[in-house]
């Protein structure tokens, strides 16, 4: 416990000698940091390389998961006796107090004995830990605690307690008359201390005498360790300690020989004479503790007792290295104490543990992953398994009575004709809580009783003038020596008063024993007057008439006999005497025993015990251990106190002792520099543990013990209370409702280890196939493969018939692994094996197997024969399960094949035979069934009948009450109405497998569902579902964080900000934005930091608010990071959104700065695309800020990226916007009309290459004949170009009414129809112009170049409204009202008329480019640009519309990620978007 030393040395100083403390009165002083509260931390580690990160990882995940149900965790720490404060997992600790000193006395028990940390291995290792037995054996978990605080808080309770026991540190004798109150004592007293509020005086009450007085407080130590002040306020008494002289024994135990160094004359006649020189020869043990110890003359050979005082060591040695303080003997016998509670296993337990049904039941088949991963096919417990079912060992062992059978005692003729005086009477019960008999025992035992000699008693017997003669009891006692027939009559049990006294009344047998003692005496039969007197004294003992008994025992101890003749009786005589004296505190005669019974009781080992009043002397002795220190001392009282308690039937009371046995086992055997205890008690403690109803301890216990010695019988014991155990921690581990727990898988190897040694086959068997079995539950198929492969080998060496089920499930887990050659291989001599044996289930259940196999190696035909023959031999043995199992798999080889109404009617035949087996095990079958019969109508579009099958499937199995049916059925439903749009439907069986994912515990599967149903909500675009959509996001990122996925868990802080900010909360939307970023910086994952950064900053940029708050993720977070890890794409991506950011707040100085960085950047980046955008908007806030020949520098210089012949009309339409605002730049900011010319000329031969836009030739031509009307006259160019849009504006005009009418009719059919197409052709386009965009078309009138730009925009916008109907996909919108014309001159023939003139003249907010997207592919300079710009090449994602500048920005987004994958798909789309 709290660091005690090995061998009474003296106690560390830093834990327990406070002495500052007590001289401050009774206020102890516990320091300012003083805390009630204790800190426990647990490290995972390897034993081969020490701490290991991941273990530590995964048991903080694991902590994180099971803290949401604080109920487990708290129980755990109760059972541990400590009281949970709080738990930390990132700290992996946990924070506990107590209340009472007795809880901590238990706590460091079960720190000191490895329980917390094997409680904590059992409780936060994952199920997947325990399927691995080489990792599990290399992993361990330590746990730590200050054990110095640990001592302040024992300390600090015991004061508050106000009363405790403590040790006197000096004698103080000098009291003075005056001081009567105050009471002397002695070095080493035990005394019972009382606070009394003085300051430095408390009440003390001796422990040896009674008395009591005022002792000074630096007197007094309290007893350091916890169990001491429970064991002496549990049972007060008398120490009887007397001041020890110097010991000339080295070692606290011993065997061997002394020398007398005195000469000696006996007191007694049961003591030696002794001359000096004489060598005795030590019998059994001479402990230091003790002053007296029994001894055999080397001369005389006469054994009694011997004075310590009178000799010393001459051929001593201390015990084994192994034994420490116990003998060989008792050793073993204490490795024979079976635990308590445990009742012995049938030999039907692997049977009941993993029932198979592999040799008499179909297997259905796998369609694919959607399927059921495992089917069981467990039978019912009544279900009758065919007679091929293996037998396990308990019922095949050949010598006589199955262990497990045969009676829980040997019979009395069993027993040895004559024991030493140390030899054990009985052993330790096996079964100390009850016996457990069978029919055939009792009659066995009857038959064993009547072989006996007749009973010594008669009816003829028990009167008559002179007994002596006729009397057999008289015949019986007067033996000189000890007698097998003696046992009984100094057992615990009283047993002589039925097996040797027949039963008689306790009235009759105490009249007639003293009938016999009266004529014993007077005839001088010693013997016969000595045991007759012990008897009668048992009997008054019986009746708690202690003063009569002490008569009794006085009288058969004064009879002079050769006593160690018979040392059972002296033993049984000499204790109980002594108890006697004890109960009735007689301390002027204990001396005269006292001494002589603690020898008999702790040096002669296997002692066995008459009386539970011995437990009287084993509180002395415990006592006197205390005072002295001596834990070898009190490590033979623990073990003699465990055994009587045991032997009692009384196992609470034996469990603190056997604890504490347990622990000194441990130290000592450290402080002894020995890797191995003498005994590890951990089996017992299980027992014990299982009985008070600890689960977390009983299960610690059994998984630490590491005895070599375990039996068969021991190994199946060990797994049925580890069953036990784990069933009250998880009822639904209750036999038949769920799996096995993964841990089983330890004890199962365990026993395999013991059959291997003891070369039992069948059980090698039976266990490589339940090990086979529960690994394959599991879905660890290649640990099955493994042990079913061994199985079959040892079954093969039994003999053929034994090895057939082994075989037979050795081929299904090949056939689930995917080898299904190999397994045919298996299957195959089976099949051949049976064609002539009356077995044709068997027979069926091969075929069917081989289907299978034949399925997935494409053999269609082979396997539909073999399915077929299966079919007709279920028939024909009347089973109707395989029959529905056969159909099924028939059906499910006709989907495989494209056969869907063959299927439907195979399927349909299975579920009415499956209908009449309601009452089998059948559920997950059925509805694996019902999911099959549903695909063969999805290939058919017959929705309703799906929902149907889909849902008849989770009635099923929600009737069966089967999770994992019901978790795959409304996963498989929810899909399905997802796919029908009926999102409603879809998310009530996502939330049942958010439900059932948590009733099974498994967190992870529920984040998933968890986010799917948050989207779900989401899409639904309500207030409403958008708080029911945060409210799952939350729950998912409780989940995340508890299973400490860091990146899942940042990436849901950041939806729950996305949510927040679509609900308009905008300061919570920061606040778990800026949660996401600080997760993700945790992470040793800078590019996915830095792609936190960026989606957050989008949250803000890509919405219609507050886009300004972005800047702090791009700006301040985001571009730092981006440049510090030296990622160029994510620079310029974050530097494009600054600049568009900046451009749409007008900041046109700031954002000259970040499109000017940009530019630099995108040269790194090695894509053309992204200097093409990058120069474009340059160009564009150069314009914004009236840098007019910057602007035209800079559009050149984007225009240099563009390829030289067109490939798309999106390219046309993006060249003749910007040739349109280099001409209008030129000609109005730069008075160049020259130049100006040549760009609208340009704009022209572009817009012809878009016969779809005939809006933008409509205005160049009508730009060219401004230009050539009023800055260079030509009068026949503008005649030209202006007749050429006359005639364009009248086609535009007709084609306008004609779409317009169309519009208008299709609107009273179908709502928003034509708004809808519209939307459509816009986003195939990309983003359009904003509202409030106004293209002007120039002027007819020659006037001032302002007034024509203004007078021309008012007629084009007019003609926009109409021909908007025949262009939605244009980009340019011209808004003048342009009068109807006749629909009889095609736009064909127009276009033939138009020649290379010029194009409309835009107003300045529609011509800013707004390259969207950048490419990160990578082309090089000397690429013709042609080839760049190809549909198959250009990417759709770079938008560049000429809109105004005041809305420029807000399109503008530059993500490699989304370029790439529409230039995957083959988008036809170019990246110009208007």
């Amino acid at each position: 416990a709290l660091g005690e030393s090995g061998e009474g040395g003296a106690e560390s100083d830093s834990y327990w000698k406070k002495k500052e403390a007590f001289l401050r009165g009774s206020k102890v002083s516990l320091g300012e940091k003083f805390s009630s509260e204790i800190l426990l931390l647990f490290t995972g580690r390897r034993r081969s390389t020490g701490p290991d990160r991941l273990l530590q990882e995964a048991l903080r995940t694991r902590l994180r998961v099971v803290e949401s149900n604080s109920k487990d965790v708290i129980q755990l720490f109760k059972d541990l006796s400590a009281r949970l404060v709080s738990v930390h997992a990132e700290k992996d600790s946990f924070v506990l107090t107590f209340k009472t000193v007795e809880e901590i006395w238990k706590f460091s028990t079960y720190l000191a004995l490895g329980f917390v940390a094997r409680c904590l291995e059992n409780f936060l290792c994952d199920q997947s830990f325990w399927l691995d037995p080489e990792l599990l054996s290399d992993l361990e978990i330590n746990v730590t605690v200050d054990e110095e605080h640990l001592a302040t808080l024992y300390l600090g309770l015991l004061l508050q307690e106000g009363c405790f026991f403590a040790k006197a540190l000096f004698t103080r004798n000098d009291i003075n008359e005056d001081d009567e109150d105050q009471l002397s004592f002695k070095k080493n007293d035990l005394l019972l201390a009382r606070d009394t509020g003085q300051e430095n005086m408390w009440e003390g009450t001796m422990l040896s005498t009674g008395s009591h007085g005022l002792v000074p407080v630096n007197a007094m130590q309290p007893l350091p360790y916890p169990f001491y002040q429970w064991f002496l306020r549990k049972y007060p008494g008398h120490a009887g300690c007397a001041s020890m002289e110097k010991e000339l024994f080295e070692h606290p135990i011993v065997t061997g020989s002394c020398v007398a160094v005195v000469d000696y004359s006996p007191q007694t006649p049961d003591e030696l004479q002794l001359n000096q020189g004489d060598v005795v020869q030590i019998e059994g043990l001479l402990l230091r503790g003790l002053a007296v110890f029994v001894a055999t003359h080397t001369l005389t050979g006469q054994t009694g007792f011997v004075h310590k005082a009178h000799v010393k060591p001459f051929d001593t040695a201390p015990l084994g290295r192994r034994l420490l303080f116990l003998t060989e003997e008792e050793r073993s016998a204490l490795a024979q104490v079976k635990p308590c509670s445990i009742e012995p296993c049938d030999s039907g337990l692997l049977d009941k543990l993993f029932s198979s049904d592999i040799s008499s039941v179909y297997r259905l088949d796998r369609l694919d992953d959607s399927d059921f991963m495992y089917i069981k096919s467990t039978p019912k417990h009544d279900y009758k398994v065919s007679s091929s079912a293996r037998q396990s060992l308990m019922s095949e062992r050949s010598s006589g009575t199955p262990p497990y059978h045969s009676s829980p005692r040997n019979s009395l003729s069993q027993a040895p004709s004559r024991l030493s005086f140390y030899q054990p009477l009985s052993a330790l019960p096996r079964e100390p809580e009850r016996w457990t008999f069978h029919p055939e025992d009792t009659f066995r035992e009857l038959d064993e009783f009547q072989e006996e000699p007749p009973l010594f008693m008669d009816e003829s017997s028990w009167d008559g003038d002179e007994p002596e003669l006729n009397d057999p009891t008289l015949t019986l006692l007067r033996q000189e020596h000890f007698q097998a027939e003696f046992v009984p009559l100094y057992d615990l049990q009283y047993s002589f008063l039925w097996v040797t006294f027949g039963g008689r009344s306790e009235e009759d047998l105490s009249g007639h024993l003293e009938s016999v003692r009266e004529c014993a005496k007077r005839m001088g039969v010693h013997w016969a007057h000595r045991r007759a007197c012990f008897l009668l004294g048992r009997l008054c003992a019986k009746k708690l008439k202690l003063s009569q008994a002490r008569v009794y025992y006085e009288e058969a101890l004064s009879v002079h006999v050769d006593s160690f003749s018979d040392t059972p009786l002296l033993i049984a005589l000499v204790t109980n005497l002594t108890a006697v004296y004890l109960k009735q505190k007689m301390a002027d005669k204990l001396p005269l025993t006292l001494e002589k019974a603690c020898a008999l009781l702790l040096c002669l080992p296997c002692h066995n015990f008459t009386s539970s009043d011995e437990f009287e002397l084993l509180n002395l002795l415990l006592r006197r251990a205390i005072v002295l220190g001596d834990k070898y001392l009190e490590a033979r009282v623990c073990y003699l106190t465990s055994n009587l308690f045991l032997s009692l039937r009384k196992p609470d009371d034996a469990l603190p002792f056997v604890e504490r046995l347990q622990f000194l086992s441990v130290t000592l055997s450290a402080n002894e520099n020995q890797p191995v205890a003498p005994v590890d008690l951990n089996w017992l403690l299980s027992g014990l543990y299982h009985r008070k109803y600890m689960p977390y301890l009983a299960l610690a216990s059994v998984s630490l013990d590491s005895r070599q010695d375990h039996s068969l019988q021991d190994a199946f014991q060990r797994i049925e209370l580890f069953i036990k155990n784990s069933v009250r921690l998880n009822p639904c581990w209750r036999e038949g409702t769920s799996l096995l727990p993964a841990q089983i898988v330890v004890y199962l190897q365990q026993a395999l280890v013991i059959a291997e040694r003891e070369e039992e086959l069948n059980t090698q068997r039976d266990l490589c196939l339940g090990l086979a079995s529960l690994y394959q539950q599991y879905g660890a198929l290649d640990k099955a493969v493994r042990c079913a492969q061994q199985g079959v080998e040892t079954g093969g060496h039994i003999n053929e018939e034994e090895g057939f089920e082994a075989s037979v499930l050795f081929g299904w887990l090949l056939v689930l692994t995917g080898q299904a050659e190999k397994a045919q291989a298996i299957l195959k001599p089976l099949l051949t094996s049976l064609q002539c044996s009356d077995s044709l289930t068997q027979r069926g259940v091969i075929h069917n197997l081989l289907a299978l196999c034949l399925r997935r190696q494409g053999e269609v035909s082979e396997a539909r024969g073999h399915l077929q023959s299966a079919l007709i031999i279920s028939r024909e043995s009347g089973n109707q399960r395989n029959q529905a199992l056969a159909l099924a798999n028939l059906g499910c080889l006709a989907i495989d094949v494209g056969a869907p109404s063959v299927a439907e009617i195979l399927l349909v035949r299975s579920l009415h035979l499956f209908v009449e087996l309601w009452e089998s095990p059948t559920d997950e079958e059925h509805v694996q069934t019902y999911l099959w019969l549903g695909r063969s109508y999805k290939d058919r579009r017959r929705s309703q009948d799906i929902r149907k099958c889909y849902e008849m499937g989770l009635l099923i199995a929600l009737h069966a009450k089967n999770l994992h049916s019901q978790m795959v059925v409304a996963k498989v439903l929810s899909r399905l109405y997802a796919d029908l749009l009926l999102y409603g439907q879809s998310i009530v069986y996502y939330e049942h497998c958010a439900a059932v994912s948590r009733e099974l515990k498994d967190k992870r599967l529920e984040g998933e569902y968890l986010e799917i149903l948050s989207s779900l909500y989401l899409s639904l675009n309500t207030e409403k579902s958008s708080r029911k959509s945060l409210d799952y996001t939350k729950q998912s990122l409780r989940i995340s964080i508890d299973l400490g996925k860091r990146e899942e868990e940042s990436e849901t802080w950041l939806q729950v900000g996305r949510i927040y900010y679509l609900i308009s909360e905008d300061e919570l939307a920061d606040m778990y934005l800026q949660a996401a970023v600080k997760t993700a910086l945790r992470m040793n994952d800078p590019h996915f930091t830095m792609s936190i950064y960026e989606e957050a900053g989008d949250v803000y940029f890509k919405g219609h608010r507050n886009r300004m708050a972005s800047l702090p993720f791009y700006r301040d977070g985001g571009l730092p990071f981006a440049r510090c890890i030296g990622d160029v794409h994510s620079e310029f991506r974050l530097l494009s959104k600054l600049t568009d950011l900046l451009m749409d707040h007008k900041d046109w100085d700031e954002a000259l700065q970040y499109s000017t960085l940009a530019v630099e950047v995108a040269g790194k980046t090695g894509v053309d695309m992204n200097e093409w955008a990058t120069y474009h908007r340059l160009a564009t806030v150069y314009y914004r800020l009236e840098q007019y020949e910057m602007a035209e520098n800079y559009y050149l210089k984007a225009l240099s990226f563009c390829p030289p012949s067109i490939q798309h009309p999106l390219e046309a339409q993006y060249y003749t916007r910007v040739y349109c605002r280099l001409g209008n730049l030129t000609l109005y900011k730069l008075k160049d009309a020259f130049d100006a010319v040549g760009y609208f000329h340009l704009a022209l031969a572009a817009a012809l290459e878009d016969p779809a836009n005939p809006e933008a030739l409509y205005v160049v031509y009508m730009k060219l004949a401004e230009i050539y009307g009023n800055h260079t006259p030509n009068d026949e160019l503008c005649q030209v170009h202006r007749d050429r849009a006359q005639s364009l504006k009248r086609i535009l005009g007709g084609a306008t009414a004609a779409a317009a009418a169309a519009a208008g009719e299709e609107d009273k059919h179908k709502n928003n129809g034509a708004s809808c197409q519209k939307e459509e052709e816009d986003s195939s386009l990309g983003r359009s112009e904003r509202t409030g965009d106004n293209i002007t078309a120039p002027r007819t009138r020659e006037t001032d170049t302002d007034t024509q730009t203004s007078i021309l925009g008012h007629e084009v916008k007019k003609e926009a409204d109409i021909t908007e109907q025949i262009a939605g996909s244009s980009g340019v919108n011209a808004q003048e009202t342009i009068p109807s014309h006749s629909h009889g001159e095609s736009l064909a023939t127009a276009q033939e008329n138009i020649t290379d003139e010029s194009v409309h003249q835009t107003t300045e907010e529609q011509l800013d480019l707004q390259p969207d997207r950048a490419v990160p592919e990578r082309t090089t300079h000397t690429r013709g640009i042609g080839e760049e710009l190809c549909p198959g090449n250009v990417q759709p994602s770079i938008q560049s519309s000429l809109n105004t500048e005041d809305a420029a920005s807000r399109e503008v987004t530059v993500e490699n990620g989304d370029a790439e994958e529409d230039a995957a798909e083959g988008d036809p789309k170019h990246f110009f978007t208007l």
